[in-house]
């Protein structure tokens, strides 16, 4: 009996068993198992990608950012590296561009309405002067000017009484002489009024104004001074152009060419660099130096170019290949193995990185064989702060601003 009671309580057991073990393994198959909207968030955007696929390379400022960057866009320059003159070389300005005012008659300054360093306007007012030898031309031309009416009068009268019989012919070829007479003074007084600039007004006061839009580079004009033609008070500059003076010493004369591209490098901006082609070759030696100048124009669109700065012209020989773009070294950076420049892209303050294949390089700057024609925009200056904000974007999920 014993025996029969052991069997019961191992077979009781061993359901229990088995019913422990069957729960258990229920619970962890709910443990594993799917979370309602885990899966979701698990899987790829549309078409198998991330959602920020799109804005993959893309970095976007604001336009307070972009200028506290210092960021620049500028065109790539046509050209190849292969061997290069160098010569030194004077950033100076465009007589062309550049306008000395005098005053055209004696006089004194009443007031001078620009400081040096101004930005000025077509016709806009420089100074206030007066002057006697105006006063007087004015005057004589005013006095002319009534002589010659009453005389026309004069004339109309006698040629209607000679019309009708009173006058005599005597009398209206007299008033016919003095009409001409007085026209022609007047005319002499209409001339000399020109010579000083104006063409009537009255009284001895007149304004000197600006010829062209510019900056006032000197001013030798004070409050009060007597002035004469001789004296240059004002000398107005457009600094939207300057001119690069070249010295090429004798050795180096055969290889020069008009067309030639040149780089533009100054003491004063280290790393910086301009970029235009030789557009004038000099005719005779320079005795003192012994070289022969040539001549680049450059834009100068930041204003950082300044007459006097001194630099060097790097110009490059032809290598006989076709063109390409040229771009300065610090334009060029690396993501993710693979050199790339950023563009502007189609809204405001959007950049786009965009992959390149370089080619030669030489003193700080490289050719670009793929990816970057010439004269196409690219950033020269703050690629490496939009190189920042795209890694820092990318690892945000998120826009740069």
């Amino acid at each position: 009996m014993m025996r029969g009671l052991c069997v019961l309580l191992l077979a009781v057991a061993a359901v229990g068993c088995h019913d422990h073990a069957s729960h258990a393994g229920e619970g962890h198959a709910e443990h594993v198992g799917p979370q309602d909207g885990h899966d979701d968030h698990a899987k790829p955007g549309k078409d198998g990608q991330d959602e920020h696929a799109e804005d993959e390379g893309v970095v976007h400022l604001e336009a307070a950012a972009i200028a506290r960057s210092g960021i620049r866009v500028a065109a790539a320059v046509a050209g190849a590296l292969g061997e290069s003159i160098e010569v030194s070389a004077e950033v100076r300005l465009n007589p062309d561009r550049v306008a000395h005012i005098s005053p055209l008659v004696d006089g004194q300054l009443l007031s001078v309405e620009v400081a040096l360093g101004d930005d000025v306007t077509v016709d806009q007012p420089l100074a206030q002067m007066r002057s006697v030898g105006l006063g007087q031309a004015r005057a004589e031309l005013n006095r002319t000017a009534a002589l010659r009416r009453a005389v026309r009068r004069t004339l109309q009268r006698q040629k209607r009484l000679r019309k009708e019989g009173i006058a005599s012919e005597r009398s209206y070829l007299a008033a016919q002489l003095a009409s001409e007479q007085a026209s022609a003074e007047h005319a002499a007084a209409q001339s000399r009024l020109r010579v000083f600039g104006v063409e009537g007004g009255a009284g001895p006061d007149m304004q000197l104004t600006s010829p062209i839009a510019g900056r006032i580079v000197e001013r030798h004009a004070t409050r009060g001074e007597n002035t004469s033609p001789d004296d240059t008070l004002f000398v107005v500059a457009d600094l939207g152009q300057m001119w690069v003076i070249g010295h090429a010493y004798e050795q180096q004369i055969s290889q020069i060419t008009p067309g030639m591209p040149a780089t533009l490098t100054l003491n004063a901006y280290p790393g910086r660099t301009w970029t235009g082609t030789v557009n004038f070759i000099g005719a005779q030696i320079e005795e003192k130096t012994r070289t022969l100048p040539l001549r680049v124009e450059i834009s100068n669109e930041d204003g950082m170019l300044r007459p006097g700065l001194f630099g060097t012209l790097r110009l490059a020989k032809a290598t006989g290949g076709a063109p390409v773009a040229v771009i300065p070294m610090g334009a060029v950076q690396t993501l993710e193995g693979r050199s790339v420049v950023f563009v502007p892209g189609h809204a405001p303050g959007e950049f786009k990185a965009k992959v390149i294949t370089l080619g030669r390089e030489s003193r700080g700057r490289v050719e670009v064989i793929q990816g970057l024609a010439p004269g196409e925009s690219y950033v020269a200056d703050g690629a490496f702060v939009l190189k920042s904000e795209l890694v820092r974007a990318q690892l945000g999920h998120g826009h740069a601003h």
